[in-house]
C-alpha cells in the first residue's frame, strides 16, 4: 500500500525552493568546483530515502529522469553519492527537519517514541537459525509531530534502545514549544522531567496520570493536580497522530536505518524525517 502519493517533479522543485529560502549554501568548497552542488546532493538524498533502494538500484532508477528533474544528463556514480552524503553532518539534517516543520499553524504537538531496525533478516532465516525478530538490534527515536500539518517539528535518536523517553525532553524543548500544547502517553507522566520543562519553554503538557484512583490532595505536582481536576481530553485525543506519522515513515520509506555506526544511522533517520516534511509540504 502506498503511503505517499506525490508528484516527484513537484517534490524536487519544492525541495530546491525550500533550500534556497532558508539560505543553504550551494557549495562547500571556496573554489565552488563541485560537479554536484549541495542542493542537488540533498535533493538526491530525499529521493534516495523515498525510494528505499540500494545505491546501485537507486542510480539506475534515477538515471532516466536526470534531464527532466536536474537539467543534466550525467548521473552521479554510487561512490560519488556515498562520499557526498558522508560530508553532511546529522546535526545539519536535524536543523533542516526543524526548519521544514515550521509554518504548519499547529496548536497541538504530539510526542511519541518509536524504534527503527538496523538489520533486516527475513522471517524464514530467523526461524531456521532460532533468532527472534523482536530481539533484533534497533535504535530508539523520539518524534514530535504537528497534529494539524502532520509535519515533524523536531526529532532525536539515540543508540540505547532501552533509553527512557523522558531523557530526550530537555533536548526537544526548542522554540516550537511556545504557545503549543504538548501531548504524550503515560510514559511522560512526570512533574519535574516533563511538565515543568514544557512550562518553562512556553507551552503546557498533557499526559495521562499513571494511577487513576488517587485523590487530588495526594497527587504530586501542580500541573498533575490540574490535570487530575480537569482532564484535557480534546487535546489528548490528537496524540494518535504521532503514531500515524511514525507509521507513514516506516511504511513509505522503510523501517530500517542504513549505516554501520550510530552517526550514519542518525543521518539516515533525520533524512527520512526531512523527506517526510517535504512530502507534507507538497500535499494539497
Amino acid at each position: 500500500m502506498k503511503t505517499y502519493a506525490i508528484n516527484i517533479k513537484k517534490l524536487v522543485s519544492t525541495t530546491f525552493r525550500f533550500l534556497r529560502f532558508i539560505g543553504v549554501k550551494k557549495h562547500l568548497s571556496k573554489t565552488k568546483n563541485e560537479r554536484y552542488d549541495v542542493h542537488t546532493v540533498l535533493v538526491l538524498y530525499v529521493l534516495y530515502c523515498l525510494a528505499d533502494k540500494s545505491y546501485e538500484r537507486f542510480v539506475k532508477l534515477v538515471e532516466p529522469c536526470m534531464q527532466e528533474l536536474f537539467k543534466t544528463k550525467r548521473v552521479p556514480a554510487r561512490s560519488t553519492l556515498w562520499y557526498a552524503w558522508r560530508r553532511i553532518p546529522p546535526r545539519f539534517l536535524r536543523w533542516l527537519v526543524q526548519q521544514s516543520g515550521r509554518g504548519g499553524r499547529d496548536r497541538t504537538a504530539a510526542l511519541d517514541p518509536t524504534h527503527f531496525q538496523i538489520s533486516r533478516p527475513s522471517v524464514a532465516y530467523c526461524k531456521r537459525t532460532g533468532r527472534k525478530l523482536e530481539r533484533e538490534p534497533n535504535r530508539k527515536a523520539t518524534i514530535v509531530t504537528g497534529t494539524r500539518s502532520l509535519r515533524i517539528l523536531d526529532a532525536i535518536i539515540h543508540k540505547d534502545h532501552h533509553r527512557c523517553g523522558l531523557d530526550d525532553i530537555p533536548k526537544l524543548m526548542n522554540t516550537w514549544v511556545r504557545g503549543k500544547t504538548v501531548v504524550a502517553d503515560t510514559e511522560f507522566d512526570a512533574e519535574d522531567r516533563f511538565h515543568q520543562i514544557v512550562l518553562a519553554a512556553g507551552g503546557k503538557g498533557v499526559a495521562p496520570l499513571r494511577h487513576e484512583n488517587i485523590p487530588v490532595h495526594r497527587t504530586l505536582g501542580a500541573r498533575r493536580k490540574q490535570l487530575r481536576r480537569v482532564w484535557s481530553g480534546r487535546s489528548y485525543h490528537r496524540r494518535c497522530l504521532a503514531e500515524t506519522t511514525n507509521s507513514m515513515i516506516k511504511r513509505g520509506m522503510g523501517e530500517t536505518l542504513r549505516g554501520r555506526t550510530i552517526g550514519q544511522q542518525a543521518r539516515h533517520f533525520y533524512a527520512k524525517c526531512f523527506t517526510h516534511n517535504m512530502l507534507m509540504r507538497c500535499s494539497p
